[in-house]
């Protein structure tokens, strides 16, 4: 699953690179019933409830993963999220694509919690 991810972040800025006043990035997902949807957004400033992005991909909206599908229903799909982001930053690219922006996770217009920022 994380090299499934990495190509979908690498494909994301790839397509859509990153404007340079995006520091802060956004892993979200929303909820519509059961299904859950984890995509990316940007902006400028620190990130804030109900806030809209600066910096929205088109191409590649949503990570789509059936290993990550198996998790939508438990409790532990916050922490196996987090936890593929932090594995995920382990790749050179990435880390050169995103050097500097600061990571955060949550559900979008609900909460968002601050991860780290890219070395």
């Amino acid at each position: 699953m994380i090299e499934e991810f990495v190509f979908w972040l690498l494909s994301i800025v790839e397509d859509d690179p990153i404007p340079y006043e995006i520091s802060n990035i956004c892993f979200c997902y929303t909820q519509n019933g059961e299904a859950k949807t984890l995509f990316m957004g940007g902006c400028e400033y620190a990130p804030k409830l109900n806030y809209l992005f600066d910096y929205f991909p088109l191409e590649a909206q949503f990570f789509n993963s059936k290993q990550l599908d198996k998790f939508l229903n438990t409790n532990y799909y916050d922490k196996i999220i987090c936890d593929l982001i932090d594995e995920s930053f382990a790749n050179d690219m990435l880390k050169k694509e995103f050097y500097g922006r600061k990571i955060y996770f949550g559900e979008y217009k609900d909460k968002l919690k601050y991860l780290f920022t890219v070395k």
